[in-house]
């Protein structure tokens, strides 16, 4: 149910809720199109510019009178679950009073993070699916899990300290390379590149491209830029980390296969 708000009020939910949708990952158009029917819903006329660094928001108060404020974004992960649990939300917006609105929104966005023994398993799961998609056997799958393990906690570590994300992705893919390697010195393997490909599936920015693509499509072209960008970065910096390790492993003796 709508209700009579003070343009303050407004501002400050809608580029919460902005923030919140941004941040976990959702599109920028998307993000825009939200903050403007929440803003329309409680009676007032709202203008959004998004990046995915920044949202400024622009309210037309009741006495023709303008407000803005400016939300700068840090950090963006992806959370699937709390994207669901805010459009659920937006979905029902009449059911709540501003308050309730805001209170739950709040709880959204303190609880619903990914648990770091879910995050373990899931990717000791891909590591060990994709050796055998890719073609690997019984061997890929095992060292291809154990890859996925290291991967874990090797990237749980650096984002628990704040690291940069680039040098979060150059020490991820460096672990599950050196399991790889390790692997086929010892003679488990010979498939080293299978192993490594499908351990860094769990790195990769599909997602992201996907919204790059959709952003373009809606023709934001500066955020698809951006976040196209983006995924040029993460690749760039999986192949450091591969390109790093291996150039160890071979000065070594290694042999890659």
């Amino acid at each position: 149910m709508g209700c009579k708000c003070s343009e303050y009020e407004v501002l400050e939910l809608v580029s919460f809720v902005g923030k919140l949708y941004l941040k976990n990952g959702a599109e920028v158009y998307k993000t825009e199109e939200i903050i403007c029917t929440i803003g329309q819903h409680f009676g007032y006329a709202v203008e959004t510019f998004s990046t995915l660094t920044c949202i400024v928001v622009s309210l037309s108060g009741r006495n023709k009178d303008y407000r803005s404020k400016v939300t700068r974004i840090n950090a963006r992960d992806l959370n699937i679950q709390k994207l669901h649990l805010v459009n659920n939300l937006i979905y029902n917006i009449d059911k709540y009073t501003y308050k309730e609105f805001f209170k739950e929104m709040i709880k959204v966005n303190d609880n619903y993070f990914l648990e770091f023994h879910r995050y373990v398993i899931g990717c000791i799961l891909v590591g060990m699916s994709f050796g055998i998609v890719f073609g690997g056997g019984k061997s890929e799958a095992i060292v291809g899990a154990f890859g996925g393990f290291f991967l874990s906690l090797t990237t749980s570590f650096f984002n628990k300290y704040g690291v940069n994300g680039v040098l979060v992705n150059i020490a991820g893919s460096a672990a599950c390379t050196t399991v790889a390697c390790v692997a086929t010195y010892l003679g488990y393997t010979e498939k080293t590149s299978t192993i490594i490909i499908a351990c860094l599936m769990i790195l990769v920015p599909g997602l992201a491209f996907a919204n790059a693509m959709r952003d373009f499509i809606a023709g934001d072209l500066m955020a698809g830029s951006s976040r196209l960008m983006e995924v040029i970065m993460v690749a760039a910096s999986l192949s450091v980390g591969v390109g790093l390790v291996f150039k160890i492993f071979t000065f070594m003796g290694g042999v890659i296969y």
